[in-house]
């Protein structure tokens, strides 16, 4: 080695030993000894010498000297981009690094800090290939592995991502950040049993090593919890995510906010939305949320009156507001701003279009002056002889009441007529997912963080559809913004959450004739269609082997009364009509099931006791509560059961076709809205209509009947198997919703 080398080499290690004097006279030496290659290596080291102590001007100079010495030392040009890039020039950050690499191919620092600077200017291609070339240089770079997975999620190259991450961890199995990001790439796939027990072990590490947790991981456990219902341990987790950083916290109150929510305590939520607000005033989900959220479980009429009131005064203020609101947002911002859905509303039993049709008007504005565009779209002409293309985006294409619904509505679309694209607002495929994915001709995931408007709605835009299908809205804050946009020349909405959407840009609210009542077009603000039978193709439930009645804990020596709804939408009106039936007969007892809360059941309990006490019933001897159980079971428990009473103002849906399959006898009344005649329509058409009540004493005296007449039991439960081909896997629905997209007309 040479004495310049030698003096070289001394002056880095006293750099790096912290000694900047010792440093100092090192290079000071070499900077008059003759040797423009040598005084370049000297420059950079007082260039560092001059960072560590803060002096900028001297730092940037030094590199200057360095590159007017040495214009080929990839080195030199590595520690200009290190000061453009503290000045905020990362143009000229990025050109010094490509430099860098250009002369010096093997130097893998340049390659990570370039591909981080592309990432952070969005070139996600250019950032993958500057990560691949550091970990081709360095295999065992856990950090490149990582950048590089971060990469390829942007590049929706979701496999590679996540195997890049899993190496990252694999070579640094502390590598917090990685085991995060598995964690996210596990959720947005739907595996979320391993993304909450990879979190649950990450973060039970960190708290036996006395180490700080990762927050992301913190916030991230603390979602999965709160999806999965697990509110009480999602709770503290949010807190936490609040304590570790005040200032940027405005997700984690409006998260915080939607676990109080889903335990029924209002004002607690209102109070954490209002906290989202004030923390971010760029996230418009905190206003929505404090001024739009209603309870779940109502004490009596007044108290729903009061909460309608209360909404309506709400819609108010946001009219009001929405410039202030509004001005200074990005498009983004103002689009995944408006996620927010007012679920509970349809759930009072009155007519709710006027005040959907306000909150539709409220979105209107709030989009014509934060992102306009999104509010027209082209007229795109269709070559003759061209398939028409169709959209159908939700979040509910899985195994559940709306995919068992609508999964017919795309798979038995002729494929000869229709080129069918699917937007699937959840991550994961189930067997409901998959077989809807095998008949579309273009299926795209939106999992986790991706299902945002703004990620969504261009991907919708670009497909340049001719139509495009909600099967349901209201029950999705993401989908329920992009209804909002205009996405495709006509665009239609099912009943999926069967009540008027309010906005002005669905043209078409997808019915059936048979659940509707006389003058049910001005229910809707969107121009009504109606579909023959149930108004799909829904297939008739496979029925388990029966189990005992022992096996979930009923009597045998009782007329078991199924109400299995979930208890959000049991109105106060039911309350009294039930304690009626069960007063009127003494061997009934009523089974219903648990809330997803347990203060939901309390309250709920709490509630209807007060009527059963007012009638000598007693709720602790007739009233049977359970747990929720899997979908088999369930169908076991109906099997079990004598009957089932519909209740007043929102029928069953999927829990009536689910009775009928059973042959289970149900007693309705038919509301005065479609959300409130679906059993009455199942019942008819399966040939039942003795079973549908014409009024409040017609119901009570079919109850009676039906509770005191095993034999009258018997005769509705074979009529009911015996009709049900009538209601199941009937192709007339499905073919005339194809012909309403195909001829665009109202369906009436």
């Amino acid at each position: 080695m040479s004495t310049a080398s030698s003096a070289i080499e001394r002056a880095r290690t006293r750099l790096a030993a912290g000694d900047l004097a010792a440093a100092r006279r090192e290079c000071e030496r070499l900077l008059t000894a003759g040797n423009a290659r040598d005084a370049a290596a000297a420059h950079l080291v007082l260039s560092a010498c001059a960072q560590r102590e803060g002096d900028t001007g001297s730092a940037r100079r030094h590199v200057d000297a360095a590159l007017a010495l040495d214009p080929d030392s990839a080195l030199a040009h590595y520690a200009h981009a290190q000061i453009a890039e503290r000045a905020g020039d990362v143009a000229t950050a990025v050109a010094s690094l490509e430099q860098a690499v250009r002369l010096q191919p093997g130097f893998a620092a340049a390659h990570q800090q370039l591909g981080i600077l592309l990432g952070e200017r969005g070139d996600a291609g250019r950032a993958a290939e500057a990560f691949a070339r550091v970990v081709a240089l360095d295999p065992r770079n856990a950090r490149g592995h990582n950048n590089l997975g971060n990469a390829l999620r942007m590049l929706g190259r979701f496999d590679e991502a996540k195997a890049a991450f899993e190496r990252a961890v694999a070579l640094k199995p502390d590598y917090d950040l990685a085991i995060a990001n598995v964690a996210v790439m596990l959720r947005d796939a739907g595996d979320f049993e391993r993304a909450e027990a990879l979190l649950h072990a990450a973060l039970a590490r960190a708290s036996a090593s006395g180490k700080v947790p990762l927050r992301a991981m913190v916030v991230m456990l603390a979602g999965l919890l709160r999806e999965r219902g697990s509110l009480d341990e999602a709770e503290p987790l949010y807190r936490q995510a609040i304590a570790m950083a005040p200032s940027a916290s405005a997700g984690e109150w409006f998260n915080l906010g939607r676990v109080y929510a889903e335990r029924d305590e209002v004002e607690r939520a209102c109070d954490a939305y209002r906290r989202s607000y004030d923390a971010d005033r760029n996230d418009l989900r905190g206003a929505l949320g404090a001024r739009l959220s209603l309870p779940m479980i109502y004490a009596d009429d007044t108290e729903v009156a009061h909460a309608r009131e209360r909404y309506a005064e709400g819609l108010r203020e946001l009219h009001t507001d929405t410039r202030r609101m509004v001005d200074g947002l990005s498009v983004d911002q103002v689009l995944d701003g408006l996620r927010w859905t007012n679920f509970f509303l349809a759930y009072h039993g009155g007519d709710d279009r006027a005040l959907q049709a306000s909150y539709g008007a409220f979105v209107q504005a709030v989009l014509e002056r934060g992102a306009p565009a999104w509010r027209e779209c082209a007229a795109r002409g269709r070559k003759e002889g061209a398939r028409l293309r169709v959209g159908f985006a939700s979040a509910f294409f899985h195994v559940g009441t709306a995919g068992r619904y609508f999964r017919s509505w795309i798979t038995d679309l002729p494929r000869e007529r229709f080129e069918v694209f699917v937007y699937h607002l959840f991550p994961g495929q189930d067997d409901i997912a998959s077989e809807i994915a095998a008949r579309a001709d273009r299926f795209i995931e939106f999992g986790g963080s991706r299902a945002r408007p703004s990620v969504v709605a261009p991907v919708i835009s670009d497909d340049a559809l001719d139509v495009i299908v909600y099967p349901e809205l209201g029950m999705d804050h993401t989908a329920f913004v992009l209804a909002a946009l205009r996405l495709a020349p006509r665009q239609i909405a099912g009943w999926g959450h069967p009540v008027t959407t309010g906005h002005p840009t669905i043209d078409t609210y997808v019915s059936c004739a048979d659940m509707e009542p006389e003058g049910a077009d001005a229910h809707y603000t969107e121009r009504l269609a109606r579909l023959p039978g149930i108004g799909t193709c829904y297939r008739r439930p496979a029925l388990p082997a029966p189990a005992s009645r022992a096996r979930f804990g009923l009597p045998d020596d009782r007329v078991l009364l199924l109400c299995p709804q979930s208890l959000f939408k049991v109105h106060p009106d039911n309350d009294a009509l039930f304690a009626d039936v069960l007063a009127a007969n003494p061997r009934a007892t009523l089974v219903m099931f648990d809330g997803r809360h347990p203060r939901v059941t309390e309250r709920f309990v709490a509630r209807i006791t007060r009527e059963f006490d007012g009638r000598g019933v007693s709720a602790r001897e007739r009233l049977i509560v359970l747990p929720s159980f899997p979908h088999d079971d369930y169908l076991r428990i109906n099997l079990a059961c004598d009957a089932m009473l519909d209740t007043l103002h929102w029928s069953g849906g999927n829990t009536s076709l689910d009775a009928l399959a059973c042959g289970l006898p149900v007693v309705t009344l038919p509301g005065p809205y479609m959300r409130g005649r679906q059993s009455a329509a199942m019942l008819r058409l399966a040939g039942a209509p003795e079973l549908v009540a014409r009024d409040r004493d017609d119901y009570l005296r079919i109850a009676a009947r039906i509770i005191g007449d095993a034999a009258w039991r018997s005769e509705f439960a074979a009529t009911l198997r015996d009709g049900c081909d009538a209601v199941f896997d009937t192709p007339a629905p499905s073919r005339a919703f194809a012909q309403l997209l195909l001829q665009g007309g109202d369906g009436a």
